[in-house]
């Protein structure tokens, strides 16, 4: 903690730290804002100074361990980060109602903004409650993460935890994204413009801003078809290789139904802007479109998006789909639905089908099975070479 109330019940904070501190150490008290319990100063080399509860203090805003160094200058630096760009700040601010107390309370006109910097995993549930609160009292939070924004990374090829998946957000122009703060850099790490591969990783731009910089627009991140069908292919091979008929439900899928993995019709594995909302790898799902949907119905019939999304939700419902959840989704915006969407939009372009009214579309070619591996390489190669997929990511990204 960095704030306290001392003898004269008045707040004190220790972001600018005064020289006599280490004075006031042996001669002043301080209490909790919160529970007004007696609390302790601690001025050490390690950490810099802040008050901390006494052992086993049953607060309800204390933790059973304490602040780590990184949490406590982070925290210092987005105080005053946050009042140099003309924001009212208000460090660790009470907010009784909901008993829930931000690392700052940001107001800016008529919004008020709670900036949570999290350092270590929170659980999903406990993440959830928090924005809950927050929303309760028409406070927007806002998440940065105090490590890094990803958990493995390989050039522009990064691998996320499900945490961090949690506090991503999406905008328009800067796509999925994920804001993390490194105080001993002193500097923003910005991972954005993120695209599932068929993986579990993601192509992003990651953008490092210095903190006394302002935030540079996002620009375009071209989209590398190639490293996609590498991660398509690479995919594949170890679910055939590594895989468990008895609980990959996917796998006992392609088998059971007559199909082979290494030949599945090309249009099995597209890349979409918003494929991130389906935990499932694009190559499943858009796999049991393909065979709940078009598979068996001949030319010139006609198919709803709501029939399709129906039996999406069939398979969600028996567990052979997951759906990943943005609890800073706030108003559910994006659903599962976008990205089969976007498929039915790809299929219309590549002339696979033909839109004939809002939600209703007509089959207008067959999908064909590759005959052999052979086969299916050109096939695949041929439809990523398209300037029409290439143009509508573009376009949609």
């Amino acid at each position: 903690m960095l704030t306290a109330l001392n003898d004269e019940g008045k707040l004190i904070s220790l972001v600018n730290v005064p020289k006599n501190l280490a004075k006031q150490k042996l001669s002043s008290h301080y209490y909790c804002p919160v529970c007004h319990e007696h609390l302790i100063l601690k001025v050490g080399k390690i950490r810099i100074p802040h008050f901390a509860h006494k052992q086993f203090a049953k607060c309800s805003n204390s933790t059973t361990e304490p602040e780590s160094p990184r949490h406590l200058l982070g925290k210092k630096h987005l105080y005053h980060h946050y009042q140099r760009n003309g924001f009212d700040v208000y460090l660790e601010y009470y907010l009784p109602e909901i008993q829930q107390r931000p690392d700052l309370l940001v107001k800016k006109g008529n919004h008020l903004y709670a900036i949570e910097y999290q350092c270590s995993p929170l659980p999903r549930q406990r993440l959830m409650e928090r924005n809950a609160g927050y929303r309760k009292l028409n406070i927007l939070p806002i998440w940065i993460l105090g490590t890094k924004p990803y958990k493995k990374r390989k050039n522009k090829i990064f691998e996320l935890s499900d945490f961090q998946f949690s506090l991503c957000t999406y905008t328009s122009k800067a796509g999925l994204t994920l804001l993390s703060y490194l105080p001993e850099k002193q500097t923003f790490l910005q991972l954005s413009k993120m695209t599932s591969l068929p993986s579990t990783k993601l192509i992003g731009l990651l953008q490092e801003i210095p903190l006394e910089k302002k935030f540079p627009p996002v620009h375009d991140l071209p989209f590398d078809f190639q490293t996609w069908l590498n991660e398509k292919r690479t995919w594949i091979q170890y679910k055939v290789y590594y895989g468990n008929l008895h609980n990959d439900l996917f796998l006992k899928e392609v088998y059971t139904t007559g199909h082979n993995p290494f030949l599945l019709p090309e249009i099995c594995g597209l890349p979409l802007p918003h494929a991130h909302l389906i935990y499932d790898s694009p190559i499943v799902w858009q796999f049991y479109i393909y065979l709940d949907c078009l598979q068996e119905i001949p030319i010139g019939q006609k198919l709803s998006l709501k029939w399709v999304n129906q039996r999406i939700l069939q398979r969600i419902n028996n567990g052979m789909i997951t759906i990943r959840e943005f609890p800073l989704d706030f108003n559910n915006q994006y659903t599962w639905k976008v990205p089969i969407s976007e498929y039915f939009s790809l299929l219309t372009s590549l002339e696979y089908l033909s839109k004939i009214g809002e939600d209703l579309f007509m089959i207008e070619k067959k999908v064909k099975i590759p005959k052999n591996t052979e086969e299916a390489l050109i096939r695949e190669n041929a439809l990523f070479r398209r300037d029409i997929l290439h143009s509508l990511y573009s376009n949609n990204h």
